[in-house]
C-alpha cells in the first residue's frame, strides 16, 4: 500500500465514464483517517464551481493515486505510431501519434474522446507505470528502445 503525505504532488486516475485513461495532478490535502487507503486531493485545475474559484477537492483510494512521472532522462524523439500520454483538457491523456507537422507539432488520437487533435511537442510524454513503488517503461517503449539501440 502507497503512503503519501499531505502537501504531496500527485496525478489521479478516474474510473468515471469519459475519464478513463486519463491522469490529473493535484496536491494531497490530507489522509482521509488514520487507518484508511484514502485521500483527501486537490486539483491544479479542476474547479469545484463553475466560476472557476474554488479548486475542486475530492476523496480517493491510494490505487488511484501516484507520483508526478519524472523528466525523461534524455530527449525525446517523437515519431509517427508513438504511445502516448498527451496533455489536454487540463490532463493528461492516453493517445498515439498518427501524423508529424511542421513546426514541432503532432496529430494525436485521443482514445478517451475519440478524436484527433494537434499538440505541440511539448504537450506529449511518453507513457510510464508506477508499479511497486517504482517508475517503468510501458511495454511499448521497452520495444522502442530495443529497436534504436
Amino acid at each position: 500500500m502507497a503512503q503519501f503525505k499531505s502537501g504531496e504532488r500527485v496525478e489521479v486516475s478516474s474510473n468515471d465514464r469519459g475519464f478513463r485513461g486519463s491522469w490529473y495532478a493535484g496536491t494531497v490535502v490530507r489522509r482521509e483517517a488514520k487507518n484508511t487507503n484514502r485521500y483527501v486531493v486537490e486539483y491544479d485545475q479542476l474547479y469545484a464551481d463553475e466560476s472557476g474559484e474554488k479548486l475542486l477537492q475530492e476523496t480517493l483510494d491510494w490505487v488511484q493515486l501516484r507520483p508526478p512521472p519524472p523528466p525523461p532522462e534524455k530527449k525525446v524523439q517523437f515519431k509517427v505510431e508513438d504511445e502516448v500520454e498527451a496533455f489536454y483538457s487540463d490532463g493528461w491523456w492516453e493517445g498515439a501519434i498518427i501524423a508529424e507537422h511542421s513546426g514541432g507539432k503532432f496529430a494525436v488520437f485521443l482514445r478517451g474522446f475519440d478524436e484527433e487533435i494537434v499538440l505541440e511537442e511539448k504537450d506529449l510524454r511518453l507513457p510510464v507505470q508506477w508499479v511497486k513503488g517504482k517508475w517503468e517503461p510501458r511495454f511499448e517503449q521497452v520495444q522502442r528502445e530495443k529497436e534504436v539501440s
